[in-house]
């Protein structure tokens, strides 16, 4: 599902910067206030430092957007990261003041931000890091946290809620849809299923999931009616029903906590049912996983 997340991320990011690039030509004043705010919860998801942002605490603050005092980390944001705008950023980072100091007295590292394009210099100052999203986005893949990627996705997801106009490519959703399918929930037999009420509560995440894209609150994938492939919608809508089925099943037959031998058989039917339509359009796909009940 790693891979299917950054693919998405990756969308997101693209279409911001497209959205940049073109408020950047025609004027508009609030572009470089979006990078701004968003830069901080990217920075604190991929655990690099957890920003505040300079401008609230001084408007037009020198040199810098934001920073954390603790780790000694600041970060100045930027559209374009060209030679000329990174050597005034140095220049303004290293400037003393009267009492003699500099911001580079303050913080050990700079971060100059090209969120749509970098031309860093062949030299620069062994304190001052110049990246883009790609180089980032290396970095969500090397630390193979999905939890990273997800808090990602979210901070990105705040300021795109243009999204629709660009809606997740369906199979990388199916993934994500996918392995989520092919967790206890579905994939266990009654008779090695743990807690009903855990059950149930991973089959209303699984519809949750469907239905709007989410796991309490958390971008996931995309919603059931923004695929665009039938075949995928009209799977995923079965996958819905049967859910459906299984929770009226549970809701009609739990006595105490335990379920009717009747109702466990028919569950189980159920459970098989998904699990072999998940795993018939995972192989129509190219899908690299095996669903299968135990």
């Amino acid at each position: 599902m790693i891979e299917a997340l950054i693919n998405n991320l990756t969308s997101d990011i693209s279409l911001i910067q497209k959205r940049v690039e073109v408020g950047a030509k025609v004027g508009f004043s609030n572009m470089s206030r979006l990078l701004e705010t968003m830069a901080p919860p990217i920075f604190r998801a991929l655990k690099i430092a957890d920003l505040v942002n300079m401008n609230q605490i001084k408007v037009n603050f020198p040199a810098i957007d934001a920073a954390d005092d603790t780790r000694r980390v600041a970060v100045q944001v930027t559209s374009n990261a060209t030679p000329a705008k990174i050597r005034k950023t140095l220049d303004s980072f290293t400037k003393k003041d009267n009492a003699g100091k500099s911001l580079l007295d303050r913080y050990d590292t700079l971060y100059i931000f090209g969120f749509c394009k970098i031309s860093p210099p062949k030299v620069l100052p062994a304190y001052c890091k110049v990246v883009d999203p790609g180089m980032l986005i290396s970095l969500l893949i090397d630390l193979n946290d999905e939890n990273a990627i997800q808090a990602t996705i979210d901070a990105v997801r705040m300021h795109s809620d243009y999204a629709s106009l660009h809606p997740y490519n369906d199979v990388d959703c199916l993934k994500i849809m996918l392995s989520h399918i092919n967790r206890g929930a579905i994939k266990h037999r009654m008779i090695q299923e743990g807690s009903i009420d855990q059950m149930t509560d991973g089959l209303r995440e699984l519809m949750e999931l469907i239905g709007t894209g989410k796991i309490n609150r958390n971008i996931k994938s995309k919603a059931l009616h923004e695929f665009k492939d039938p075949l995928i919608e009209l799977f995923l809508r079965g996958v819905l029903d049967n859910i459906s089925r299984i929770r009226a099943i549970v809701h009609g037959s739990n006595r105490e906590g335990c379920l009717q031998w009747e109702a466990v058989q028919r569950i189980d039917e159920i459970k098989r049912a998904i699990a072999s339509s998940s795993q018939e359009i995972a192989n129509k796909h190219g899908i690299e996983i095996k669903i299968e009940m135990y």
